[in-house]
């Protein structure tokens, strides 16, 4: 259920015409086993489409710019990588010199890809700007010597490490989600929305923003709603309250 202080909080940052930054997994489409198929449906392209129409409107995502094109068909605006770069009209923009890590992730996914025959289960998704090693199907007695050896590999490349929901993910660092959409929205008003703790910075560093934590746990975030669909609900209150 949507509370009353969320809608007055929507009614009112409409009127100022607000840029919409919107975490992915989580907060658009529920998080699932295999994250190689998390397709939007067609009730979320339509409303996505309806939202960019209306507002200037940015995918927020640790993925690569390529998976969300895959998995959401529509030409709309992104930051990527948990910030590590932007894509703005068709053009990337790299954040704090990511783009130097390009050739880092390639040598880490070439090192650590031959991990998957010492621990049965574990899945590795190599992006440009991150490598990620999926434990969804691993049994837990493996996870903390593949913790171990990821927390070796980061050292020794120097990048940053990031745990997730069933992950854990090698990422360039000194980048967050926070930092580039500040940097993208230019003091112009925002409601920023996601599930998880790469979204607690965005809310931290965005805090006169209309900031929506969806699911459970303690959040930064000025409201909360329950999933993803809840926050659907959310979205279309707002093309509703435009016109008003």
């Amino acid at each position: 259920m949507i509370g009353h202080s969320l809608e007055e909080a929507l009614r009112a940052v409409v009127r100022q015409d607000p840029i919409l930054f919107l975490d992915y997994d989580g907060t658009l489409v529920p998080i699932i086993m295999n994250p190689e198929e998390s397709y939007a449906d067609s009730d979320l392209t339509s409303l996505i489409s309806d939202l960019r129409n209306r507002f200037d409107t940015y995918i927020v995502t640790g993925r690569s710019p390529e998976e969300i094109r895959r998995f959401l068909p529509l030409n709309i605006d992104m930051i990527c990588y948990h910030g590590a770069c932007s894509i703005i009209r068709g053009q990337m923009i790299y954040h704090n010199g990511s783009d130097r890590f390009l050739d880092v992730f390639n040598r880490i996914y070439d090192v650590t890809k031959a991990w998957v025959s010492d621990f049965p289960g574990l899945r590795i998704y190599k992006k440009n700007l991150a490598v990620l090693y999926h434990l969804g199907l691993m049994g837990a007695d493996m996870k903390p010597a593949l913790r171990s050896r990821i927390e070796e590999i980061a050292k020794e490349f120097g990048v940053e490490t990031y745990y997730g929901k069933m992950i854990i993910e090698l990422r360039v660092p000194g980048v967050n989600k926070g930092s580039a959409i500040r940097s993208v929205r230019k003091g112009r008003p925002a409601i920023i929305a996601g599930d998880d703790a790469t979204d607690e910075l965005a809310f931290e560093e965005n805090e006169d923003a209309v900031t929506i934590k969806v699911g459970d746990g303690e959040s930064h975030a000025n409201f909360h709603v329950k999933d993803y669909i809840e926050m659907r609900m959310v979205l279309r209150m707002l093309l509703n309250l435009c016109s008003e």
